[in-house]
C-alpha cells in the first residue's frame, strides 16, 4: 500500500533487576524496570555533585537502601501519572480550558508523548493556514458520568473551541481505556466535515493503527485527511452537490463520527507472497504492486517487497478494503514514467501537486526489482495538502528525483554502518528477526535492546517501536551514549521534531565531544532552527576533528548566509557574513574528497540569495 506517513503495585527482585509494576489508570500493564546499575550510576552522579562520594559508597552498600530508593522513584512516577488521570477526571477540568486558547494538544492519556512537539506545531499551523481551530484531547478513560458524546459536547462548548476562528472549530477526542473516538465539529464546518466523512476517515485510517498499537501515527493520518477537507472549506469554492459527490464514494460504517475501536478484529492474512514476485523490470514490479492492491493482499511477505519492506508491512496487515480500493482507483491507469539507472528506479508521475503524484521507489536486488520502503519512508514526504516533495540528502535515488519539488530537512550526516544500503537488505532483515527473537526471551539485555533500536532506526521501521527500544536501552544502561544518538536521529527522521532531536544529540555530544557525526549533526540541527551561531560553533569543531569535511563546510556556508540574510542593512557585520559564506563554499569545494552534488546544491542556493554571482 502507498502508506504516506510514511495491576496493582508489586515488587520483585531478580538478579540485579528490580521490577516495579504500577498501573495508575490504564488496564494495560505499565512496567518500570530499574536496574541496580542504573541506581548506582545515579548515585555516582549525585556523589560527584555533592563531594561526598565516600558517604555515598556506604549508602550504596545497603541493598535495603537501594530498594527504598527505587520504590521512591517508582512512587514519584505513579504519583505523577495518577495526578494526571485525576486531574482529567476532575469535573472542573472540562468546565474551563486549562491552558487558555493557544494550546491545541491535551494528551492526558500519555499516548502521544513521542509526537507531542510535531503534533502541537501541526495544529498551530493548521489554525493559521485554514482559520480552523482543531483540538486533540486524549483521556485515560471516560468519567463515570459521561459518554464519549456528552464529554465531547461539554469540552467543545465549555472550551469554546473555534470562538476565535469565526466559529470554525473541530475537536478530536480519544478515550484510551474504552477505545472510543469522537470527532465534534462546529455548525460552521458541518457542510464539509459531514458525519459520513468523519466516519470514513476513522474506518480508513484508525483501524489498522490501533490494531498495530500505533495510535500516535493513526491520529496524524487522521489529520492528513481532515486537512484535505479543511482546504476545501478554506477555498470556499464548492457546492453542496460537490460535497455529496465526494461523500458518495466513502464508507459510512455506522452512525455519525463515533467508532468503538474494540469491535475491530484482525484481518485474515493468507500466505500468497510467491504469487507477487520481484519484477524483471521496474515497470513489471510496479504493475505487480498494483495487482497486490487489487487483490487486497495482506501478506507482508510479497516477493515484490524488499526484506525490510516485508518487516515494515507487518504493521499494516489490517488495512480495510477501502484503502486498497482507493489505491487501485488512483494508480491502476495513471500515466507514469520510469526513471532508472542500473540499480535504482523511480515511478514518476510528473512534478504535479497532489499527494497521489508522489513517486514510488524500487531497487534492484538479486531477486529482481523490489519496492524499497526504507528510502520511500525516509525521503518521499507529504507536505501540507496538496504539496509533496523529496528530501535532499546523500542517498542513491536523489539524482533520479532531481525533477521533483524538494526540501532539505532530513540531511542527516550518517556515516558507515548507520547508512542503509539495499545490498545489505537481506542481512539486516535476518539480524532484526534474530534480535526480535532474542528480545522475546530476555527483554533486559542491553545489547539486544540497543541493537534493535539502532537497526529499527537505520531501516525506518515503526517509529513507536524505535523510540520504545531506545528509551528502554537508556534505562538499562544510563551510562551509554548510544541511545541518545539514535533517538536524535529518530525524532527528526520520523517526526521532524527538531527540538527533541537537539536535546538528545546535545547529550550525546556532551559524552562524545570528539565525535564528528555528533558535531556535524548538532550543527545541522541548530542551522535548521535558525540558531546560526550555535550551528557554527559545532561545525567549526567538526572541521577541526576532520578537515576533509565537505558536509560541515557546506553547512557553515549556509549558516553564514543565514546570518547575512537575517542581519539588518545597518549591521556592520553583514558584509563579513557574506564573505564568510563565500569562503566556506570555496573550502567545501577544496577538501580532499569533495561532494560534487552537495557543492552544486550550495552554489545554486548562494546564487539564489545573491551571495554568489
Amino acid at each position: 500500500m502507498s502508506t504516506r506517513i510514511f495491576p496493582g503495585n508489586s515488587c520483585n527482585l531478580t538478579g540485579d533487576s528490580l521490577i516495579i509494576d504500577v498501573t495508575p489508570f490504564k488496564d494495560s500493564l505499565l512496567r518500570h524496570a530499574v536496574t541496580l546499575n542504573e541506581v548506582s550510576g545515579w548515585l555516582r552522579r549525585t556523589s560527584r555533585a555533592s563531594n561526598s562520594y565516600k558517604n555515598m559508597k556506604l549508602f550504596k552498600k545497603s541493598i535495603l537502601a537501594r530498594i527504598i530508593l527505587v520504590l521512591a522513584l517508582a512512587f514519584v512516577v505513579y504519583l505523577g501519572l495518577n495526578l494526571r488521570s485525576r486531574y482529567f477526571l476532575n469535573q472542573n477540568y472540562w468546565e474551563k480550558r486549562p491552558a487558555g486558547q493557544d494550546v491545541y494538544l491535551y494528551d492526558y492519556a500519555a499516548i502521544l508523548d513521542d509526537t507531542r512537539e510535531s503534533t502541537g506545531r501541526y495544529l498551530e499551523s493548521f489554525k493559521s493556514d485554514y482559520a480552523i481551530e482543531a483540538v486533540i484531547v486524549t483521556a485515560p478513560s471516560l468519567p463515570p458520568t459521561h459518554t464519549i458524546e456528552s464529554l465531547g459536547a461539554e469540552l467543545f462548548n465549555n472550551w469554546q473551541i473555534g470562538q476565535n476562528t469565526g466559529g470554525r472549530g473541530l475537536l478530536l477526542i480519544l478515550s484510551d481505556k474504552e477505545k472510543l473516538i469522537k470527532i465534534e465539529v462546529s455548525y460552521e464546518l458541518e457542510d464539509v466535515f459531514t458525519d459520513l466523512f468523519c466516519g470514513y476517515i476513522e474506518d480508513k485510517q484508525l483501524k489498522s493503527y490501533f490494531l498495530s498499537n500505533q495510535v500516535d501515527i493513526g491520529l496524524v493520518a487522521v489529520l492528513e485527511e481532515i486537512e484535505q477537507r479543511a482546504r476545501i472549506k478554506h477555498q470556499a469554492d464548492y457546492t453542496a452537490a460537490d460535497i455529496d459527490q465526494l461523500d458518495s464514494a466513502l464508507l459510512s460504517g455506522g452512525a455519525g463520527a463515533k467508532r468503538q475501536l474494540t469491535e475491530y478484529r484482525a484481518e485474515t492474512v493468507s500466505k500468497v507472497g510467491q504469487d507477487y514476485p520481484a519484477g524483471r523490470s521496474p515497470a513489471e514490479a510496479w504493475q505487480t504492486l498494483i495487482r497486490s492492491w487489487q487483490d487486497k493482499v495482506r501478506d507482508p511477505d510479497l516477493g515484490v517487497y524488499t526484506h525490510i519492506t516485508r518487516l515494515s508491512y507487518r504493521d499494516f496487515q489490517n488495512l480495510p478494503d477501502s484503502r486498497y480500493e482507493e489505491d487501485v482507483l488512483t494508480y491502476k491507469d495513471k500515466p507514469y514514467e520510469v526513471l532508472q539507472n542500473d540499480r535504482y528506479a523511480v515511478i514518476f508521475f510528473g512534478k504535479k501537486k497532489g499527494w497521489e503524484n508522489a513517486p514510488f521507489l524500487f531497487g534492484r536486488t538479486n531477486a529482481g526489482w523490489q519496492f524499497d520502503m526504507v528510502h520511500q519512508r525516509k525521503y518521499v514526504r507529504m507536505g501540507k495538502s496538496p504539496n509533496w516533495g523529496i528530501e535532499r540528502s546523500d542517498y542513491p535515488y536523489v539524482d533520479l528525483l532531481s525533477r521533483c519539488p524538494y526540501w532539505m530537512n532530513q540531511d542527516i550526516p550518517l556515516e558507515g554502518d548507520d547508512i542503509y544500503r539495499i545490498r545489505d537488505d537481506r542481512v539486516l532483515a535476518d539480524e532484526i528477526r534474530r534480535l526480535e527473537t532474542a528480545y522475546s526471551q530476555n527483554q533486559n539485555d542491553f545489547q539486544t535492546v540497543m541493537q534493535l533500536g539502532r537497526l529499527y532506526t537505520i531501516t525506518s521501521l515503526s517509529p513507536k517501536k524505535r523510540i520504545a527500544y531506545l528509551q528502554k536501552a537508556k534505562q538499562l544502561n544510563p551510562e551509554s551514549s548510544e541511545p541518545y544518538k539514535y533517538l536524535g536521529i529518530v525524532y527528526l527522521d520520523a517526526f521532524y521534531q527538531f527540538e527533541s532531536a537537539v536535546r538528545e544529540i546535545e547529550a550525546y555530544v556532551q559524552q562524545n565531544p570528539q565525535d564528528v557525526f555528533g558535531r556535524n549533526y548538532l550543527g545541522y540541527l541548530y542551522y535548521c532552527l535558525k540558531n546560526y551561531n550555535g550551528a557554527l560553533d559545532h561545525l567549526k569543531a567538526a572541521v577541526e576533528l576532520r578537515s576533509d569535511n565537505c558536509y560541515a563546510y557546506a553547512k557553515m556556508s549556509r549558516s553564514y548566509a543565514g546570518l547575512y540574510l537575517k542581519a539588518s542593512m545597518l549591521d556592520i557585520r553583514r558584509p563579513g557574513y557574506r564573505e564568510q559564506a563565500k569562503e566556506m563554499y570555496q573550502r567545501a569545494s577544496a577538501v580532499a574528497t569533495p561532494d560534487p552534488r552537495r557543492i552544486r546544491w550550495l552554489k545554486r542556493y548562494l546564487q539564489s540569495k545573491d551571495i554568489l554571482n
